[in-house]
């Protein structure tokens, strides 16, 4: 072999090392000199004959074949030398009987789980609407709405939707809506699910949060409705959320009357005003069920509400045979607490008039938005009194929301300091002030609710509205009297407090739900399902008839906490109905039992175990499956021992720190509770044929 030849093969390098060494004088012989077939000289930047020539080129894309080979060889040594290096992970593997490792299970999962997103994503990138089932299943389905989940989110018009649905431009409309009611509604119809249900979901989801329209809200209220009772709220609270301030941007918070006082920039209009009466009233009940939501989230977790008395003016909904009949009719605002004014030290001022259940608008509210009119397809005159007759079940029940909101706001999230005695003094009479508010709730019911003991032992149907407002009564007073009743063992002006007072109207409110609850299951339809907040009121019953059997050692636990559970039982069979859930797959009521029956072990294991009472959103939340309650007193001092009030800087006899007017007689006998057998306060005026709403 010549040392020319050597040379040239020595020199078989990839291109990207030939630039590395450019400064070389070895390497492959330019363009010009092969095509010429010249011995060049390889001098850089330009050989001998490129010099005379003027032309010089050693980088053509035209490689010769032997350049080729070069760096096709080179590119396959690099794969064999990685296959080398990763053949003895897989010779491990083998070695190890076949069975994959850990890592290769969690590497495997990893590219299983990537590839199911890849799946997700490429459906929701689609537009192509969710096939609806067969026209005759599909009215099933339609039906099932109006009968079992309707009268629990009373929203959409039934007749006026299946008019709409009957003409093709409106059905392409109202598409988003009957993909909602056949997500929430086709549990009730044997043989309806399908497979494609997530898909449909997220359809429904992305498709609503692209465009500002009623139907998109009806459809998310319905969403978020199914979902908190499916158990799975945390993909409702998004929704929930979004929901409070498109109902903003649409002007749902407020009435489209005529005002005399106008802002300087107009806000943008997503909906028309519209004349009709009936429309109207869809619109107005859209708004208050997403408010319902945002109420229900707010108490149910704890959070801050959204929906406040800046945002909102709205009207009451009317009684529901009046809007299915499409009788014009005009109900009373709805005042809402400003949050700035409901701190502790602030007073509440107590509305006496019988004229009302609710908190009418003030001077300045008036002013702010306009004043009251009827609205344009009424003709009522101006400023126009609103008659309490026209409002039904529908409207009590927010009310009575709106109260345990109250509640929770005001008073249980409220930041005292125990050491300051008038802070404390201030915050009992917060706690008496909401007291009086819920006593003179009840006592303002409509007389044709009233006593009447022989009606409520042959009323066929108990309204679901109603009965859940008068529930959610009893359910306030229980969250408003149970931090007094069973006050923690640290505060040592315990004694000092209301707290028999309020441990009896605690027991009786719990016993008075269990009662309510079973004579409602027993006259409802067996296939009926029971709202997301009945549920929650039946956990702050039971919770409290735990907290009282343990906070003294006499007390025995009351028959209705077995009672209360079983009622969950029962309310989980009715919304699972015909859908073949799994077990495993727990809904609202099931996790509810579950937590209670946990709790309750716990207090019979540990005869130390004392329940903290104000810990019932940590209750709720058990998503990782801790069966340990969040947090308790592991140990209880003996009723009539009490830390010295010297110690916490408080003074018996400081004139700040005075609970005698909360100890008077009148305090003591007020009717707080609402009982089964006070009478027809569970039926209200609807047609028997129809549902309540």
């Amino acid at each position: 072999m010549s040392d020319e030849t050597f040379k040239d093969r020595s020199n078989e390098q990839p291109d990207c090392e030939l630039k590395q060494a450019s400064g070389t004088p070895y390497g492959l012989a330019c363009n010009p000199c092969r095509k010429a077939k010249l011995r060049c000289s390889r001098d850089r930047p330009s050989c001998l004959h490129c010099r005379k020539t003027g032309k010089c080129n050693h980088g053509s894309p035209h490689e010769s074949g032997h350049a080729r080979e070069s760096s096709s060889r080179s590119s396959a040594y690099s794969i064999l030398a990685l296959l080398a290096k990763e053949l003895p992970k897989l010779t491990d593997g083998l070695s190890n009987g076949g069975v994959a490792t850990p890592s290769t299970n969690e590497e495997s999962n990893k590219r299983r789980r990537l590839a199911e997103d890849n799946i997700v994503l490429n459906t929701l990138d689609s537009d192509e609407v969710p096939p609806l089932p067969q026209a005759e299943m599909l009215e099933a389905i339609v039906a099932a709405y109006f009968s079992h989940v309707h009268p629990w989110i009373p929203m959409i018009h039934q007749a006026r939707f299946l008019q709409r649905f009957s003409i093709e431009p409106q059905r392409r409309k109202l598409s988003i809506v009957i993909q909602a009611m056949i997500l929430a509604a086709s549990k009730f119809v044997p043989g309806s699910r399908g497979g494609h249900v997530e898909q449909a979901r997220r359809w429904v989801v992305c498709t609503a949060m692209e465009t500002l329209s009623l139907e998109s809200l009806q459809a998310l209220t319905i969403l978020a409705f199914d979902d908190i009772g499916n158990g799975q709220a945390s993909k409702a609270w998004a929704i929930i959320g979004s929901m409070t301030r498109t109902v903003e941007y649409m002007g749902l918070a407020q009435e489209q009357e005529d005002s005399e006082l106008h802002p300087f920039c107009q806000a943008y209009a997503c909906l028309e005003n519209t004349d009709d009466w009936t429309e109207e009233e869809e619109r107005r009940r859209v708004f208050w069920n997403v408010f319902l939501l945002d109420r229900f989230c707010s108490v149910t977790m704890g959070w801050s509400t959204s929906l406040t008395s800046d945002d909102v003016f709205r009207r009451l909904p009317c009684d529901g045979h009046l809007w299915r009949k499409q009788n014009a009719v005009l109900t009373p605002y709805f005042g809402i607490w400003d949050k700035s004014k409901g701190r502790i030290g602030n007073p509440i001022g107590f509305i006496s008039q019988p004229i009302s259940l609710i908190d009418e608008p003030s001077a300045t509210e008036t002013a702010a938005h306009g004043q009251m009119r009827g609205t344009p397809s009424i003709d009522m005159g101006q400023n126009g009194a609103a008659d309490m007759s026209t409002v039904g079940a529908f409207a009590y029940n927010i009310e009575a929301t709106e109260s345990m909101s109250r509640v929770v706001s005001y008073f249980l999230q409220q930041k005292v300091n125990v050491r300051n005695p008038g802070e404390i003094s201030s915050w009992l009479t917060r706690f008496k002030e909401l007291d009086l508010r819920l006593v003179h709730w009840k006592m303002l019911l409509p007389q044709k609710w009233k006593a009447n003991p022989n009606l409520t032992r042959q009323v066929p149907l108990m309204d679901p509205n109603l009965t859940t407002a008068h529930v959610t009564h009893n359910a306030s007073m229980i969250l408003l009297h149970q931090l007094i009743a069973y006050p923690p063992p640290h505060w040592g002006f315990r004694n000092r407090l209301p707290s028999t007072c309020s441990a009896e109207a605690c027991y009786t409110a719990g016993t008075e739900i269990a009662t309510i609850t079973e004579k409602y299951l027993t006259k409802s339809s067996p296939t009926s399902p029971v709202g997301c907040q009945y549920a929650f009121c039946l956990f702050v019953a039971a919770r409290v008839l735990l907290a009282h059997w343990r906070y003294t050692r006499e007390n025995n636990l009351a028959p209705e906490f077995w009672s209360i559970l079983h009622s969950l039982e029962e309310m989980s069979r009715r919304w699972i109905a015909f859908s073949g859930r799994l077990h495993c797959e727990e809904n609202l009521f099931s996790q509810y039992h579950r937590r209670l029956r946990r709790l309750h072990e716990r207090c019979a294991e540990d005869e130390n175990f004392r329940l903290n009472i104000m810990d019932y959103t940590k209750d709720i939340d058990d998503r990782r499956g801790t069966s340990e309650p969040s947090q308790s007193f592991r140990t209880w001092p003996n009723v009539g021992v009490t830390l010295p009030l010297d110690d916490l800087g408080l003074s018996l006899l400081s004139p700040e720190f005075n609970t005698d007017p909360m100890l008077d007689q009148d305090f003591i006998d007020m009717d707080r509770v609402i009982a089964f057998e006070d009478g027809s306060m569970f039926t209200s005026s609807f047609d028997l044929g129809a549902n309540g709403w």
